[in-house]
């Protein structure tokens, strides 16, 4: 039996998460964002299998979360939540825009590749997650903490220069307390910004991030970078995750990031009827 999970159920869900996660971080911290947080596309949808044999998470086309119990694997119950999240939409695998837990399946994770494979899925893209330590972070003199009073200001510039999904992603950093957002200003007006612990809130996930086209190459990306690596620090980490990037050589250069994981990306291309 396939039932809609509730709030109620996020303890057994989140220790279900614990045994179950083949991606490289901690999916029980994150459980309640990824269960019932909101997406671009609208409200999640949680869906449990049994006695909590096996979750799925979906949310338009992007089937946010799958985990199955490893004692309870190669039973059917893992294809049972995916035919029942491929009927609701469901076509793309983690790499949900705007709430993401991971862009993609790891790469080195050829059991998961292969079970989404043999269900016609096929790999699209590949990307990468850096990592990077916050100890070289510093608040940069220009750069200014968003707040409730700013918030529409910014919010309204990283819509216009980035579009409506990374205002989605970075309006969720106005829910911490102060809000972890940064912003650099030229001639009066915003020139870029950067969000961190907006998505994945727990983890010291860093984005979105970005720089007005006008004012690129004047050093405010690194600026407001190693601005969000001091407040990071602030919070207790010591290092933070870049996901979802191909800018190895920037972060290299800026905070000494390396890449920590490959991620491969895969969708369901339906057939069109003829």
């Amino acid at each position: 039996m396939i039932r809609t999970g509730t709030r109620d159920d996020l303890p057994r869900i989140a220790a279900l998460f614990a045994g179950a996660n083949d991606a490289p971080y901690d999916l029980g911290v994150v459980a309640e964002e990824k269960c019932f947080g909101a997406g671009v596309s609208g409200d999640a949808e949680v869906r449990i299998c049994g006695d909590f044999a096996g979750v799925s998470v979906t949310c338009g086309k992007a089937l946010r979360i799958l985990a199955v119990d490893r004692e309870q694997r190669r039973r059917g119950i893992g294809s049972a939540l995916l035919g029942e999240a491929e009927a609701r939409g469901a076509r793309i695998v983690a790499a949900e825009a705007g709430n993401y837990f991971t862009p993609g399946v790891v790469a080195s994770d050829s059991a998961t590749i292969g079970f989404f494979a043999h269900r016609g899925y096929k790999e699209i893209a590949r990307t990468q997650n850096l990592v990077a330590g916050v100890a070289n972070g510093e608040w940069g003199s220009r750069v200014v903490r968003a707040t409730n009073a700013t918030r529409d200001r910014v919010l309204d510039f990283i819509e216009k220069e980035f579009g409506r999904i990374w205002r989605f992603e970075a309006s969720h950093a106005f829910e911490n307390d102060p809000a972890t957002i940064v912003y650099v200003e030229a001639d009066g007006e915003i020139a870029g910004f950067a969000a961190h612990e907006a998505n994945n809130r727990g983890l010291g996930f860093f984005g979105p991030t970005g720089v007005a086209r006008a004012h690129r190459g004047k050093g405010l990306g690194a600026l407001l970078l190693r601005t969000s690596l001091a407040d990071l620090h602030r919070l207790g980490y010591e290092r933070i995750i870049i996901p979802w990037t191909d800018a190895i050589d920037f972060y290299r250069k800026a905070c000494g990031a390396v890449v920590s994981d490959h991620f491969v990306t895969l969708a369901r291309v339906v057939d069109s009827a003829p």
